[in-house]
């Protein structure tokens, strides 16, 4: 009996033994499910920059645009004197080759000058001035070339809207000859003074095509050289109290413009800021 109970005992024990692990592992908890990942974050102004631009301006001579009809010698030797302005801008680069932008230009106010004579310079002629401030606002698109050492050469074009006014214009008579003037020669000869013409606003398309040259300075920073040819279409003066004025059409300039174009940030094709990436 007394070897009966050792060997239920012993077997008890084993038993237990043998059941522990199983037990124990059945009455710890289930680890936790793994975190989800995190979601990727939405990347706000990507491509995106600013610009800002010095302009110095070289107007081409103006036509005539006299209506059919109207009294008076035909006008002549027409003048816009050169200019500088400044300009600035909000752009998107959609990829390593292709960006635009819309751009606003102002300049100073550009000389004009033209003369008109009945006897062709030989009794007398007039002269008339004026200034004239030209307002553009223009969407461009540009086509980057490739970049080679941070040099990247572009071509663009553009198209938008010319705000132009003249202001503080005159015209005057000089007589060359007493028959000029009133038959007194001592009054006759000379300048015999001048009327003014109402200051006068337009608006009208504009264009322009432009190529250029930027170079990557680092931290989205580049420095931007460039050409644009700019047409602005037509301008008039007001009217002068013998109800005349002065009309000019074809409207253009040289234009050479440097400045700054800032990226902010990841581009959307590689890189940061102005950095073109690899591509």
């Amino acid at each position: 009996m007394a070897r009966f109970r050792l060997s239920l005992t012993a077997a008890l024990i084993g038993w237990s033994l043998a059941a522990a692990p199983g037990s124990a592992a059945d009455l710890l908890p289930l680890p936790p499910p793994p975190p989800l990942p995190a979601p990727e974050p939405v990347e706000i102004g990507t491509g995106w920059y600013l610009r800002g631009d010095f302009t110095a301006s070289d107007f081409l001579k103006p036509k005539d645009d006299t209506l059919p009809g109207t009294p008076g010698a035909p006008l002549t030797g027409f003048r816009l004197s050169s200019t500088e302005g400044f300009g600035g801008g909000i752009g998107y680069r959609f990829n390593s080759f292709l960006r635009a932008d819309v751009t606003a230009d102002t300049r100073s106010r550009s000389r004009f000058r033209d003369y008109s004579s009945r006897t062709n310079f030989t009794e007398g002629y007039n002269t008339e001035a004026g200034k004239l401030d030209v307002t553009t606002a223009l969407f461009n698109v540009y086509a980057d070339l490739g970049t080679w050492w941070g040099l990247t050469p572009y071509v663009g074009a553009g198209v938008g809207v010319a705000w132009k006014r003249f202001h503080d214009n005159w015209t005057g008579t000089t007589c060359l000859t007493a028959e000029c003037g009133s038959g007194a020669p001592n009054y006759a000869i000379g300048f015999q003074g001048f009327d003014t013409r109402a200051n006068h606003s337009s608006t009208s398309l504009a264009w322009a095509a432009m190529a250029g040259l930027s170079y990557e300075l680092g931290a989205g920073l580049s420095l931007d050289a460039s050409y644009r040819y700019l047409e602005v279409g037509k301008a008039r003066t007001g009217f002068d109290v013998y109800q005349q004025n002065t009309r000019i059409k074809d409207i253009r300039a040289n234009e050479f413009r440097i400045g700054l174009r800032w990226a902010f940030g990841p581009l959307p094709f590689g890189g940061f800021g102005g950095d073109p990436g690899i591509y």
